[in-house]
């Protein structure tokens, strides 16, 4: 990148002093025609994108500049370019589209999205940076932040890592997420592979985590009173390593394998577990614990409380959709036009296949969406103005 940016500050046609420059018609980034100013903007200028821009070199913001690119305009990488913005009063505003390969926000710059964010590789936020997400941000192979991430959005990422500070109210899809910082959930879901916490985890208002693979936890975990967490596979809370693993659940949650505690578990909520369940740890509160294979805990070694209730008033794993709003998609699978009951008309639909890329966006239309442009396979369906609607994995066929 330091090369790029050379040449961006040797431009023939750049400015010494900072200024407002706008977009005056499509074209490339590098080309001066495209501004206002008849040159190339230089890092500490305020830039304005009203036209379809492509990115066509790597970029850099700093000392209090900016981009914004406005409702109706774009700013799209050409071939494989990043952009960095760099310091306290730098920042990126994104109301239109915006399309990168690689993006990092340090030293206390910031974004905010409210339109369409694409990124094909990783988004950083590092210490004392923000990033506010609002719109749709997505493409990403990992994104990860050590300041301060806040989405009221839709997110779709491959790998999400937080070791700073986190605060979700929107729906989020994930390969995998990882948690050693603090993280307060207050809305929508969290649908992901695997998922491990060794940081603080808040859940509270309403909304759901659901994870297809096992979830760990080795920190501090909250689960709020309109909460519920869905383990398709096994659930571990507990730390090999001397730390300790507390677990306070007030709300609901339901593993589908096996369940292992080895610290604290405390709250006044309910568990539902399908197979086996261990306790070499606490169990403490007034919450009541169901084992499908026996009602009570199958191997325990540590201590259990007596307030302590176990399957009152039971349980049956894989019936319960505690805080979600039920929606059905069908017929499933179909030649390319589903109808869907639980989703109001213009709710927008957007599609991923199942490696994670999104390969198509539409609208749900008098309770129907149609998707014949695709080629038969199996995707994933998330509702994006919809936040208590799980995705959904729908099959076409011809």
């Amino acid at each position: 990148m330091k090369s790029r940016l050379l040449l961006v500050l040797c431009f023939p046609f750049a400015l010494s002093a900072q200024q407002t420059i706008t977009s005056i018609q499509n074209g490339a980034a590098s080309n001066p025609l495209t501004w206002d100013c008849f040159c190339f903007p230089t890092t500490d200028d305020n830039i304005v994108v009203n036209h379809a821009v492509t990115m066509d070199l790597d970029w850099a913001i700093t000392a209090s500049g900016s981009i914004t690119v406005n409702a109706g305009g774009s700013l799209l990488q050409s071939g494989l370019h990043g952009l960095l913005v760099d310091g306290i009063g730098s920042e990126y505003i994104n109301l239109g589209n915006s399309a990168f390969n690689q993006i990092a926000f340090i030293n206390g710059a910031s974004a905010q999205n409210d339109g369409h964010f694409s990124i094909t590789e990783a988004l950083y936020v590092g210490p004392g940076s923000t990033f506010d997400n609002a719109g749709f941000l997505d493409g990403l192979d990992s994104l990860m932040t050590e300041g301060t991430f806040s989405s009221t959005g839709t997110i779709y990422t491959g790998n999400l890592l937080n070791t700073g500070t986190m605060n979700s109210s929107g729906p989020i899809g994930a390969d995998s997420v990882g948690n050693t910082g603090t993280y307060s959930f207050t809305a929508g879901y969290l649908y992901c592979n695997a998922f491990v916490n060794s940081g603080t985890y808040t859940m509270s208002g309403t909304g759901f985590i659901e994870t297809t693979q096992s979830w760990y936890n080795s920190g501090d975990f909250n689960v709020g009173n309109n909460n519920e967490i869905i383990s398709h596979a096994d659930f571990f809370n507990g730390d090999t390593i001397d730390g300790t693993a507390n677990l306070q659940n007030n709300g609901s949650i339901e593993v589908w394998n096996d369940f292992y505690n080895s610290h604290s578990l405390s709250g006044s909520g309910n568990y539902c577990i399908a197979n086996e369940t261990y306790n070499i740890g606490t169990m403490n509160g007034t919450f009541d614990f169901c084992d499908n294979t026996g009602g009570s805990i199958d191997f325990n070694t540590g201590s259990i409380a007596g307030g302590i209730t176990f399957c009152q008033p039971g349980c049956s794993v894989g019936l319960t959709e505690f805080g979600t709003v039920n929606v059905q998609v069908y017929p499933n699978p179909s030649a390319g036009v589903f109808a869907v009951n639980g989703v109001a008309d213009n709710t927008e639909v957007v599609v991923y296949s199942l490696a994670g890329q999104r390969v198509s966006k539409t609208n749900v239309l008098n309770g129907t969406f149609d998707l014949t442009n695709l080629p038969i396979g199996t995707y994933l369906i998330i509702f994006a103005d919809a936040f208590n609607v799980k995705p959904v994995k729908i099959n076409l066929q011809k």
